[in-house]
């Protein structure tokens, strides 16, 4: 292939590739369509192959098509991988350590992680991002950030964690609830029940665990709403919507018109912690690391020893 085929112009056959039309390519890439035309035309000539036929006005990948794009989306991702880290290192080099954190966050490890900074003038500054944990982990995965505070597990190879908080999954239940009076909540009590589950999108894998768990009790749940934050959970819960999953977390805050409880046998737990590269591990990670060990230790050793009590909030 001609070494003048630039990236910018293999995203051009990308966004044609998945919009369908070289006008909707255009608009993604703010540019004018007869410039992704004449890229089109350029890439195919310098690749010596036809990439896309006309269909029904838009704009299909041949088979040699599909092909190529399959190859360079994983060039692609590589290359802005590399341009993430490179970028990082120089951010090192100039002081600066870029973190993402999770916004499902218990309230009070939020308060910890948003005021989070090293006290030597000479300790790189913290550059905080606020995210949910897929991206948290696309974004370690890739190197836009050195490191993620989010909820495990996370299943990739290439990341290590380290586990901060591991709280109970409690049920905020609304007042008029048959539920409501009781001090604890099985399993059983909730099957069928319209239910504001926690969200697939926001945490995959800890979605899977309570689908598993569920299901190997042969509990049938009855998901009405996935929101993506606990805050919202916890407001649908208080407008009569149903019962919602939460942490132990978020169970101090005080509403009324709810309650929380925990599941009576205690097996499903949110653990959340830090996030790196196995690779990209430094000096300057591993004093963010034991930093955030340190200012969280407190908050652990309250959720170690403290027994939750039900908490009534009626109207």
């Amino acid at each position: 292939m001609s070494d003048d085929v630039t990236i910018y112009d293999l995203k051009c056959v990308i966004a044609v590739a998945q919009e369908g039309s070289e006008s909707r390519a255009a608009t993604r890439l703010h540019t004018t369509q007869p410039g992704v035309s004449r890229t089109i035309h350029d890439v195919e000539t310098a690749v010596g192959v036809r990439l896309f036929y006309t269909w029904h006005g838009g704009s299909r990948l041949t088979d040699a098509g599909k092909a190529f794009v399959e190859e360079i989306l994983h060039s692609i991702d590589q290359y802005e991988r590399a341009v993430h880290r490179a970028q990082n290192v120089a951010n090192r080099q100039a002081g600066l350590l870029q973190i993402a954190y999770s916004s499902f966050l218990c309230p009070e490890l939020l308060t910890i992680v948003s005021d989070l900074h090293f006290e030597r003038p000479n300790d790189p500054v913290l550059r905080m991002t606020s995210l949910h944990t897929v991206g948290i982990i696309r974004g370690v995965l890739e190197g836009q950030y050195q490191a993620g505070i989010g909820y495990l597990p996370i299943n990739y190879s290439e990341l290590e964690t380290r586990e901060l908080l591991d709280e109970d999954l409690m049920m905020c239940i609304p007042a008029r609830h048959r539920l409501f009076r009781l001090d604890s909540i099985s399993p059983q009590d909730l099957d069928r029940e319209p239910l504001i589950g926690v969200s697939e999108l926001a945490l995959p894998e800890f979605h899977k665990e309570i689908d598993a768990y569920f299901e190997v009790l042969g509990i049938e749940l009855n998901v009405i709403a996935q929101p993506f934050t606990f805050h919202e959970a916890i407001h649908m819960a208080a407008a009569d919507r149903g019962i919602a999953m939460v942490s132990s977390g978020w169970s101090h805050l005080t509403k009324d018109g709810i309650a929380f409880r925990p599941l009576a046998d205690k097996l499903l737990t949110m653990k959340s912690g830090v996030i790196v590269r196995r690779d990209s591990r430094t000096d300057a990670i591993n004093d963010f690391q034991n930093l955030l060990w340190m200012k969280t230790e407190q908050l652990r050793k309250e959720r170690q020893k403290t027994t939750l009590n039900p908490r009534h909030r009626s109207t």
